[in-house]
């Protein structure tokens, strides 16, 4: 069999009726795919499923098995190491595809040779996107994988928390090689919540070292509102979103104060859709100053911490005298990422 387009990885602990419907809407939705499941020590059932399913794919199958449950990351890596195809998919045996899933994934990536890592959407959604948006990390429920990014970084980290801390380090080690990760529109992906195992206080121990190595290995990122004052221009307003962009790839989180005109000709052009640690906020067009300043304090209150910018240098910020120039704000970034 010549290798197929992707190989989908799929690990699996019991839940077979979960596990077929996952198996059998991907068999369906995901024509041109070969099928890597990793059975981590499942009961009777589930594993005769996953016997009768990998028999009537063929070669189009790869059944692994392993005599425990060794847990999702670890399964994961099993299943990353045997594949073959140029796009690897990772999906839980609780997600559901629908038509056409697979298809805008693989046509950004096409389109964008540093696109590392496609997340699809999810259901229920967090918010709605029309365009593709960079994030900051991927999810464990469905995501797509460049081999090439795969071939240069390995695969996931398995000495931490298997989720959120996890898929952050994975993200942040593609950067590192110049991948990116993306969430690309489309036909949405369900995924059921899962019951979580083990004691509270030994996940809160997982959760609390995966923090710990994350922030060592990758520093802690800083929140900033920028103020931009009237006159600016779209292509200087450009200039300094590619340097907010390098920020917030290393976890950097911005906040852009525009005036009316200039947020509604910045969303129109696609600023909204840099990345999603790059956040525009709208001034009232007829509110006074004292209204304006109001925005400015609720981000303070809700984001303790937060350092004002000066986007313009020369043009103070008006609500705060401790404000950072945009030049000094470069230069942490240059210095501290690039």
């Amino acid at each position: 069999m010549p290798v197929a387009t992707i190989d989908i990885v799929i690990p699996v602990w019991n839940k077979p009726a979960d596990t077929r419907n996952c198996l059998v809407n991907l068999i369906n939705y995901t024509q041109d795919a070969r099928f890597v499941m990793m059975d981590c020590g499942s009961e009777r059932e589930t594993e005769r499923l996953l016997q009768e399913i990998a028999d009537g794919l063929d070669e189009r199958a790869l059944l692994m098995r392993d005599d425990s449950n060794i847990g999702f990351v670890r399964a994961a890596n099993r299943g990353l190491e045997r594949s073959e195809a140029p796009y690897i998919a990772l999906l839980k045996s609780t997600s559901l595809v629908s038509a056409g899933w697979l298809e805008p994934l693989l046509a950004f990536a096409a389109a964008h040779q540093d696109a590392g890592i496609l997340v699809p959407q999810h259901s229920p959604p967090a918010a709605e996107y029309e365009t593709p948006l960079e994030i900051a990390s991927g999810n464990f429920s469905a995501l797509v994988i460049r081999r090439e990014l795969f071939q240069e970084i390995g695969g996931f980290d398995e000495t931490l928390d298997g989720a959120a801390w996890c898929l952050k380090d994975f993200t942040r080690r593609a950067c590192a090689k110049g991948y990116y990760t993306w969430l690309v529109p489309g036909p949405a992906v369900a995924c059921k919540e899962e019951v979580q195992l083990g004691s509270e206080r030994r996940r809160e121990e997982i959760l609390h070292h995966s923090q710990e190595v994350f922030r060592e290995r990758w520093g802690e990122g800083q929140s900033y509102v920028l103020h931009v004052p009237k006159g600016v221009d779209l292509t200087l307003l450009r200039q300094k979103f590619d340097w907010l962009l390098k920020g917030a790839r290393h976890g950097d989180s911005y906040f852009v104060l525009l005036p009316a005109a200039l947020y509604k000709a910045a969303k129109q052009e696609g600023f909204g859709y840099v990345h999603e640690n790059i956040r525009l906020v709208g001034l009232p067009l007829l509110s006074t100053e004292s209204g304006r300043r109001k925005v400015y304090e609720h981000l303070t209150v809700e984001h303790p911490g937060i350092r004002a910018v000066a986007a313009v240098d020369g043009i103070p910020f008006p609500w705060d005298v401790a404000y950072l120039p945009f030049t000094e704000l470069s230069e942490r970034i240059r210095v501290g990422y690039l």
